[in-house]
């Protein structure tokens, strides 16, 4: 059996693509202000077989996707077994999504271990985008009861029949649960894909209970300081000093295709802290960090380049962590507020 045959036997279903046919798209306002009148932020950011998608930056500070994919195809989009086999990260980790459930599920029972001591407490755990469920599983293990809702059928399937977890195969506002049911909600990279993002928000604050918590992480390298920074920089800036990988993590290369235009929304500290507390939510705290690429830290690599990169991005994270430097990840810790 062929390398390529040994791993698709191995995948939880086959890798298709989306006919770029199918692709609709609309036409689209700021989701933070409301505004209509954004100017151009970097053109030919994702592509489809060619077709080209722009993003744009309106005054009030917001980047997003306009024209975007409208619901429907983003429906389908979700549903191509190829976001969880290689589009869903975009180079940033080396195997796909299924390939790294025990290592995923490990690191997300530490993570929701920390989260129980950080609200003090367990309880009742949703889960916004739940994939395949290693958070889910995680959370599980940690101790909280959980249930999820995911939009990707075969995902929602897998975290069904692998995991036995509870999982809604649908959008949120189809979601079965009535308001007032979890004690907390999580929504880690999720907001950055959806098409109201306000009133997502506005039904997970219903949702919860009157003291109950909300965990947003959100990536926000796109709109910030490095990454225009670096549109500049491309311009003299060797490619073979970078490398293909990071070339394609940073998503510097126009002519390249970099995958469906999965986030139509790129926020940064500003931009989100207005949003949530229009839903109704106070900020607890906001902690920043940079992803770290697979491709540097997962290998045993030890040439100079690669020893260089990797100490630049812990210096990126070490001073992004502690608020010196804008940060390319954020999370949000919010509280429901009463009224």
């Amino acid at each position: 059996m062929s390398s390529r045959s040994a791993r698709a036997a191995q995948e939880p279903f086959p890798p298709f693509r989306i006919d770029p046919r199918d692709v609709k798209t609309e036409h689209v306002s700021c989701a933070v202000c409301g505004g209509d009148r954004p100017r151009p932020y970097r053109p030919r950011m994702y592509s489809v077989a060619g077709v080209p998608f722009h993003l744009v930056r309106c005054p009030c500070g917001m980047v997003y996707l306009d024209p975007r994919p409208d619901g429907p195809t983003l429906g389908r989009m979700y549903s191509d077994p190829a976001y969880y086999t290689e589009g869903y990260n975009l180079g940033v980790e080396t195997e796909n999504y299924f390939d790294r459930k025990d290592e995923l599920v490990l690191q997300y029972t530490e993570t929701a271990r920390a989260l129980a001591d950080e609200l003090g407490g367990k309880g009742e755990l949703l889960e916004l985008g739940s994939a395949g469920g290693f958070f889910l599983e995680g959370a599980r293990r940690a101790g909280f009861s959980v249930r999820g809702v995911e939009l990707s059928a075969p995902a929602a399937d897998y975290a069904r029949r692998e995991l036995g977890l509870d999982v809604f195969e649908g959008w949120l506002e189809h979601a079965p649960w009535q308001d007032g049911s979890f004690d907390v909600a999580y929504a880690d990279n999720v907001l950055e894909h959806t098409t109201d993002p306000l009133g997502t928000l506005r039904k997970l604050r219903a949702l919860l209970k009157p003291d109950g918590h909300l965990v947003v992480v959100v990536p926000s390298y796109v709109n910030s300081p490095w990454f225009r920074a670096l549109l500049l920089a491309q311009r003299v800036l060797p490619r073979k000093l970078l490398g293909q990988e990071l070339v394609r993590i940073l998503k510097l290369d126009p002519d390249r295709d970099s995958g469906h235009p999965y986030h139509i929304l790129e926020f940064d500290r500003a931009t989100l802290s207005r949003l949530v507390r229009a839903a109704g939510f106070e900020i607890v705290t906001v902690a920043g960090s940079v992803p770290l690429p697979a491709h540097l830290f997962k290998v045993a690599r030890r040439d100079v380049k690669t020893r260089l990169l990797r100490g630049v991005f812990r210096m990126l994270d070490f001073g992004m962590r502690r608020r010196l430097l804008p940060a390319a990840r954020l999370r949000f810790l919010l509280r429901r507020r009463a009224t």
